[in-house]
């Protein structure tokens, strides 16, 4: 309420705040503007906000493409209910994972340290001595009340006892995190690729390909790290089968978009079968690259094929108005808010699709298009049968079966492009330094020598002067955030890839300042840090990051510096005072290293 005078007297009106999300540079963000939540845009200076009220924060993150944050959204933070909770209790923050990437990972690292598993939407209670105190990921409406609720009464009625119980969990974090970063001895680093077989031999899919057995995300920098494996000679025996089962069942089963190219995030099921439709375009750009050098590497042309019919769906489907700019994701919402909606076939929707086509009956046999719909809004076309198969079916050659499934895969591909399909038009700085890895692959072909060529020009624009690189190409560092330790890895990275590929001269007069300011700006005496600024005490430098869904940036950075250390003194200097040895925490769990482990190996 607002007090104002008029005729001689006090009336209370409304006072209609708008939103601080309403102009967030996040499509995200923006789609919490009007949510009965008080939201507040994440910054350092909520924490004495918190010690001046004594309310702690509650920091929810997520992003534009993710399933379960839509869910979430609607079943809780568009509940006046839970607004009444958040507004009166807490100082509610929400953030856009990929803007804040440093403070979304530590809070991530935090709940699976804390309760054993982590994911998005990422709901964590912060207190005012910036402690991370518990958190939850999706809840449904009413256990979520009741988290807030338990949460309100203790900070009430414990809170001194709380603030102590989250410093001391925070302090034994970090303990634990720099004892399991003490360098292992010479003989034990030497055993960490076996260490890192046996880990990834436990977690493999012998029989339907991924990690896991639930559900199953792509992993591409541990398979990455396998295919490099193999081409050096160096990988276990059952590299090669496993290799070729999770390449080919990723590519025909409900992971991949069979229509348009594109790789859903993960499967909620582990035959692949059951994605929940959110496309990222990290994801795209490393198993672009990993089909592609796969398909060389097997001689296998139908995984080049897939490779490139990715990074067409890329260039088609997540290019922005701007030149060389793409999205970083889709919604897996379509334009009516249908789950999957833009993905999923009804019969009738097929039929229609393929008026005019010599072999309707051909299509809707090899993408699986028949009988009854497996998800609420129809089918989802995979690849079923072989061509060969249908081929003598049809009583038809196979080259005329491939050209009659083509027609129908564009006739679908056209139908479908009158959906509405939301997307992401953030355009993150180090999602484009990995498209331009992707690219050049085929930097020689000329589908996409032109789109990475500008893609590489932009990026070299983008990054001079290197101190002021912002977290976004179309915003400046005080708008946007500035750029943080991934974004120099991954745009160092591209340009150097791009480099190589084409055979361009001078890439050393970007990507030398680019490592140089990296190395200045996030190398500290106990490793690396994450972002320029780490607000919360939590947040601390580590040696080497993990690389799980996307690369490790410092595995990136080192291998580039030492790329490069002959031509800067700088880094030559950088690189010999810092200490390269993994410690035990990367012997306990090696495969969010693999890519480390292999350089350390490299040395021996």
């Amino acid at each position: 309420m607002l007090i104002v005078l008029a005729l001689g007297g006090p009336v209370a009106v409304l006072a209609e705040a708008r939103s601080p999300l309403a102009e967030s540079l996040s499509p995200y963000l923006r789609l919490h503007a009007d949510d009965p939540v008080r939201w507040r845009d994440w910054s350092p200076e909520l924490l004495d906000e918190a010690r001046a009220t004594g309310r702690p924060l509650l920091i929810s993150s997520g992003y534009y493409a993710c399933h379960w944050c839509h869910v979430m959204h609607e079943e809780s933070f568009k509940d006046t209910g839970i607004a009444d909770r958040l507004n009166r209790d807490f100082i509610p923050v929400k953030i856009d994972r990929e803007l804040h990437g440093a403070l979304d990972h530590y809070l991530l690292e935090f709940l699976r340290a804390t309760r054993g598993s982590a994911g998005w939407p990422l709901n964590v209670v912060v207190l005012p001595t910036g402690d991370a105190l518990t958190g939850v990921v999706y809840a449904p409406r009413d256990d979520f009340a009741a988290f807030l609720d338990r949460i309100s009464a203790r900070v009430s009625a414990e809170r001194e006892a709380l603030t102590a119980l989250a410093r001391e969990g925070r302090v034994e974090l970090i303990a634990r995190m720099r004892a399991g970063e003490e360098p292992l001895s010479a003989s034990r680093a030497a055993r960490l690729p076996q260490a890192l077989w046996a880990a990834m031999e436990r977690d493999a899919d012998l029989l339907g390909g991924g990690f896991g057995t639930q559900s199953k995300f792509p992993r591409a920098p541990a398979l990455a790290a396998l295919l490099q494996a193999r081409d050096q000679g160096n990988a276990p025996p059952w590299a090669d089968e496993f290799l070729a089962v999770t390449l080919d069942e990723m590519a025909r089963a409900g992971l991949r978009d069979v229509i348009g190219g594109g790789f859903f995030r993960y499967s909620e099921t582990p035959d692949w079968g059951r994605p929940h439709f959110e496309i990222m375009l990290d994801d795209q750009a490393q198993l672009a690259r990993l089909y592609l050098r796969a398909g060389l590497s097997f001689d296998r042309p139908d995984w080049i094929r897939v490779g490139r019919e990715t990074l067409q769906f890329v260039l088609r489907e997540m290019a922005l108005d701007a030149p060389a700019a793409y999205a970083s994701g889709l919604s897996a919402l379509d334009g009516d808010g249908r789950e999957g909606g833009v993905y999923l076939w009804t019969p009738e929707q097929v039929e229609a699709a393929l008026a005019g086509h010599p072999e309707p009956a051909l299509v809707t046999i090899y993408f699986g298009l028949e009988g009854v719909p497996t998800f609420d809004h129809g089918h989802l076309p995979m690849r079923q049968v072989t061509v060969a198969e249908l081929a003598g079916r049809f009583d038809l050659t196979a080259a005329e079966a491939a050209e009659q499934l083509e027609q129908g895969r564009a006739q679908l591909l056209e139908a479908r492009g009158t959906r509405g399909r939301p997307r992401d038009d953030k355009q993150v700085t180090g999602l484009h330094g990995l498209l331009l890895s992707a690219l050049a692959e085929e930097a020689g072909e000329p589908a996409f020598a032109g789109a990475g060529s500008a893609l590489a020009q932009r990026l070299r624009e983008q990054a001079r002067p290197p101190q002021d690189l912002s977290r976004l190409l179309d915003a400046p560092a005080d708008v946007a955030g500035a750029a943080e330790l991934a974004d120099y890895a991954w745009l160092a990275q591209g340009l150097h890839d791009w480099a190589r590929a084409t055979g361009e001269e001078g890439v050393e007069k970007v990507v030398i300042p680019l490592l140089e300011t990296a190395w200045e700006t996030f190398a500290d005496p106990h490793g690396w840090r994450a972002a320029r600024d780490q607000p919360l005490p939590g947040m601390v430098s580590r040696r080497f990051h993990p690389g799980v869904h996307e690369p490790s940036p410092t595995t990136t950075l080192l291998a580039l510096t030492r790329s490069y250390r002959e031509q800067s003194e700088t880094l030559n200097e950088r690189l010999a005072a810092f200490d390269p040895r993994p410690g035990r925490e990367i012997e306990a769990e090696p495969m969010p290293h693999a890519g480390l482990i292999l350089l350390v190996a490299s040395d021996d």
